[in-house]
């Protein structure tokens, strides 16, 4: 087998893996998606925790990618530097280019997670009755500087008070799913 051939089918081969992932949409990168629910309040957001890791499947098609193309284009020109000293040279530009490129991609991303704290102090309007003496209702709560709206659990700040559908209220702070109106 020739020089060519080898650098050709390293370029073309992870070139369409990367056309199939980018068609169909098949995620080769592995994923755990565990689902706990906890009370607990944690200050970050999506975007701080998601992103392309350095080594995954993608980035490693993309250097592939490059090095052949490299090594293709330094033995069919004949270039003076080493064709694999070009393929290595290749690959990094093209790997830190698809890791651009992905991070990119992954900051566009948006989030659908609503962040619930951002409520306190909002208004919300009652749809199930709270009852007083500790008892819970519901509310629909809407945060007009992001445009999200919510249901929540809510209890009454006051436990001597209690508040009728439709009853406009002020939320004084939320823990877990259950907000403390007045």
């Amino acid at each position: 087998m020739s020089l060519l051939l080898i650098y050709g089918l390293i370029a073309v081969i992870p070139g369409l893996l990367l056309l199939f992932i980018g068609i169909f949409g098949a995620d080769a990168d592995v994923d755990a998606d565990i689902d706990i629910d906890t009370d607990i309040d944690i200050n970050a957001e999506a975007g701080d925790l998601g992103g392309p890791g350095a080594i995954s499947v993608k980035l490693i098609l993309f250097f592939l990618v490059g090095f052949g193309t490299s090594g293709y284009l330094s033995v069919y020109f004949k270039w003076p530097v080493h064709h694999v000293l070009c393929g290595l040279i290749g690959g990094g530009v093209a790997w830190f280019l698809g890791y651009q490129l992905l991070k990119l991609l992954y900051e566009q991303q948006s989030s659908s997670q609503v962040r619930l704290t951002s409520f306190v102090g909002k208004q919300g309007r009652v749809v199930v009755p709270v009852p007083k003496d500790g008892g819970t209702g519901e509310i629909e709560a809407s945060n007009e500087e992001t445009g999200q709206s919510t249901y929540f659990n809510a209890r009454a700040a006051d436990s001597k008070k209690e508040y009728e559908k439709g009853t406009i209220v002020t939320i004084k702070s939320v823990t877990g799913k259950t907000a403390i109106v007045e």
